[in-house]
């Protein structure tokens, strides 16, 4: 009676573990570096970089807390935000690395884009994970 006990214990887990792993997926293993997308960068990778930093997120969250010495970029204003940009690289040509709130809001690899078309001689990355990474 007991083995049976105990093999309906250990039947019970399994099933548990299994229904909770087909709710969730399967968590990423944490010896495993997360995939880039093309133009992306670590942040371990670009603070190995003399780069040029270039904030996206609104200007009050810019004005509140950046990366030290980063640039603030408006998409809006993409005409004199450029010229600043140009200013800084053309005045010392380093890597260009866009953040912008997170991970998911897609401003960063929009304006990385168009950069590139901007400068085509630029070395330009979106920073994977965003202001995220940098702030945890």
């Amino acid at each position: 009676m007991a083995i049976f006990r105990e093999f309906s214990l250990i039947l019970l887990l399994s099933a548990v573990g299994a229904a909770f792993s087909l709710y969730h997926g399967w968590a990423p293993l944490p010896w495993v570096e997360p995939k880039l997308a093309a133009g992306e960068i670590r942040l371990v990778d670009a603070q190995a970089l003399d780069v040029i930093w270039l904030d996206t997120r609104p200007v009050d969250a810019f004005e509140t807390d950046q990366i030290p010495d980063a640039l603030f970029f408006d998409e809006a204003d993409w005409d004199s935000s450029l010229m600043g940009l140009m200013g800084a690289w053309l005045s010392e040509p380093r890597p260009i690395v866009v953040y912008c709130g997170s991970e998911n809001c897609g401003t960063s690899q929009r304006v990385a884009g168009r950069l590139r078309g901007a400068l085509p001689d630029a070395e330009i990355y979106s920073l994977k994970g965003g202001w995220d990474a940098w702030d945890n």
